[in-house]
């Protein structure tokens, strides 16, 4: 097999290893609501028929026996519509490896949902979609948008991790690193995992593989018990490898093929052998 063709075959492997990823974490990030919704200033949720809102954050709810309610900005909590027709395209899309027309999408319900819930949904998924597009600028302005309207995402360590990983891809080395020693420090286990994961991967950058691979290892070692990071630290560990020329590299992606057969990283492992 030429070069060229192991490389699309390649390409096409991680494409769709991505997207499978994306679809599973969608489909996890998304709940359903059946009938629309209003939280009202007093903690008491009115269920209705209809919703839509306003430029400025009104919103008017048609109740059950068809009574029109209206909400201005700070007289609810809450307000949530019935899941939007779209996104039952999205996760198909997202399926189907189009990540693309995911996107475009998604914006749109971003702008046509605003203040009914599934603009902020649509946000943390088009953060995600843009990371697994490498497109870091966007994924950068997304996660920071987000941040902003629902800081609880902040705090959350695969978001923070996927945060310092757009931000790396932008360029915005210093403030990567701040966030890198901020993780590693903070006293979860969970956080450090991931953060030194992407220590690794601002060694590999620019260059360094040697110290990647010392960052990847450790996560490998010393983080057994933080399984949602294994995968990636795992399969890193055998690209930096296979950077230096160490045969241990095959040994590594047969490890992440094995171990975590239903990892993105597992698929994208059998584009390397």
């Amino acid at each position: 097999m030429n070069a060229n063709k192991r490389q699309s075959i390649s390409r096409k492997r991680i494409i769709r290893a991505h997207s499978r990823s994306f679809a599973v974490v969608f489909l996890s990030a998304v709940s359903v609501h059946a009938a629309p919704f209003v939280i009202n200033s007093a903690g008491t949720q009115i269920n209705g028929a209809a919703i839509q809102s306003a430029a400025d954050g009104t919103v008017l709810l048609t109740t059950l026996n068809g009574q029109t309610l209206t909400f201005r900005p700070g007289t609810y909590r809450q307000a949530f519509a019935d899941k939007p027709k779209e996104m039952f395209q999205v996760e198909a899309m997202a399926k189907d490896g189009d990540l693309a027309g995911a996107t475009a999408i998604l914006r749109r319900v971003k702008e046509q949902y605003k203040f009914l819930g599934w603009d902020q949904r649509a946000s943390l998924m088009l953060a995600r979609v843009e990371l697994a597009q490498k497109n870091f600028p966007a994924a950068v302005s997304e996660y920071e948008e987000l941040f902003a309207t629902q800081p609880q995402f902040k705090k959350i360590p695969a978001e923070r991790a996927n945060y310092m990983e757009a931000l790396l891809g932008a360029g915005r080395i210093k403030e990567t690193a701040a966030l890198v020693d901020e993780d590693i420090a903070s006293g979860s286990r969970e956080a450090a995992a991931r953060a030194q994961v992407v220590r690794g991967d601002m060694k590999a950058a620019s260059g360094q593989y040697e110290e990647a691979l010392l960052d990847y290892l450790r996560t490998v070692l010393l983080f057994k018990d933080q399984t949602a990071v294994l995968p990636e630290a795992t399969y890193k560990t055998a690209v930096a490898l296979k950077k230096l020329n160490d045969p241990r590299a095959a040994e590594y992606f047969q490890k992440v093929i094995k171990e975590f057969p239903d990892s993105e990283f597992a698929e994208m492992a059998k584009g390397e052998k």
